[in-house]
């Protein structure tokens, strides 16, 4: 345990509404002992392993008068300083700084507004980013081969942004066991990224397809599990870590889509090692923050081709000497990679 007074460093595993949990290594802990939860793959003897123990802190009030673009001064991953005031309670006085964050468009209110009374950055903002976690390792895309059917579009937006924050991405093709010749259609869905140097799975939290890799896969730092609710992230995690015992629902409406089983961002640690953000499904992902003129440059299967057109800020239309637009005429481009580039320009363009 830690010691009343003393000041610890440690990372937030929940964000409530009047305070966040951080866990902390105990006092009699050895340095390095267990798995960190650390960011880029960095090793750090004063990270949270498994001889630490949670305490449940407050924010001190100057962390909330920061100018920031968030709805709150700390999210889950982040790095933090804790002045120790009890066995389990503490104050939260400092937020380190990031390598990286995920973060999505805050909830509207009832009246349609971006933000609640106290969901304003200094000087009223209101324009302000729900973050999702911090300081992630990578970001495991999960999606199921049927019920709901593969996206692939949900897919290359969250390669996207992942490439944009400098997160590692991962992606999972689940419930392969619903369909006789699974393995080979996942196979196929996912040759479109296969060059691409993304860990690509074939899994089925059913049979235990694929659990050992993926197992091994997030055995170090952060991950976090993002897609359509109903995919399998929940059954995914306790065929990972059995210890979790996540709630599991069921694909319920006739568009294809789960109900949450996840109703908080949370930071758990697993068995075999490493961290997982278990999170509701997000629903809304907005990618507003992408200037129209990189997303190209970002979308998976383009690799070096817009660095090849006449114009830096092309965005490979009809603009004059376009490599893509070549490559396509050509056949050197698949003409679906496209027409998903183009789907999400018009989104981005629009405002995310």
């Amino acid at each position: 345990m830690s010691e009343r007074g003393s000041r610890r460093e440690g990372v937030v595993t929940e964000v409530g509404s009047r305070s966040v949990r951080v866990w902390v290594e105990d006092d009699d802990a050895q340095p390095g002992s267990g798995d960190a939860a650390t960011s880029s793959g960095a090793t750090d003897d004063r990270s949270a392993s498994a001889a630490g123990h949670e305490l449940r802190c407050t924010l001190r009030g100057n962390l909330w008068n920061e100018e920031r673009d968030e709805s709150r001064p700390v999210a889950v991953g982040d790095r933090v300083d804790v002045l120790v005031e009890g066995p389990d309670d503490g104050v939260v006085e400092a937020v380190h700084e990031r390598s990286n964050r995920l973060a999505r468009p805050q909830p509207a209110g009832r009246d349609g507004s971006r933000a609640g009374a106290r969901g304003k950055g200094r000087g009223g903002r209101t324009n302000l980013r729900q973050v999702v976690a911090a300081n992630l390792d990578r970001l495991v895309i999960v999606t199921a081969l049927v019920d709901p059917p593969f996206r692939a579009g949900l897919v290359d937006r969250f390669l996207v942004k992942a490439d944009m924050e400098g997160i590692d991405p991962v992606v999972v093709v689940n419930k392969v066991d619903l369909e006789p010749d699974g393995v080979e259609l996942a196979a196929a869905l996912l040759e479109p990224y296969a060059g691409e140097g993304v860990p690509l799975f074939v899994t089925s939290a059913e049979t235990g397809l694929g659990i050992d890799a993926l197992r091994a896969e997030m055995s170090e730092g952060i991950s976090l599990l993002v897609g359509h609710s109903g995919v399998g992230k929940s059954s995914l995690l306790n065929a990972v870590s059995p210890g979790l015992r996540l709630g599991v629902g069921r694909v319920t409406d006739h568009h294809g889509r789960g109900r949450h089983t996840t109703t908080r961002v949370s930071l758990k640690r697993l068995a075999a090692g490493g961290w997982v953000v278990d999170t509701p499904g997000i629903r809304e992902f907005g990618l507003d923050d992408i200037p129209a003129a990189e997303l190209a440059r970002l979308y998976p299967g383009f690799g070096t081709l817009p660095d090849a057109c006449r114009f830096n800020d092309c965005l490979h239309r009809d603009e004059p000497d376009c490599a893509v637009v070549a490559a396509l005429e050509s056949d050197e481009l698949d003409p679906e990679r496209y027409e998903g580039y183009r789907r999400i320009l018009e989104e981005v363009e629009g405002g995310g």
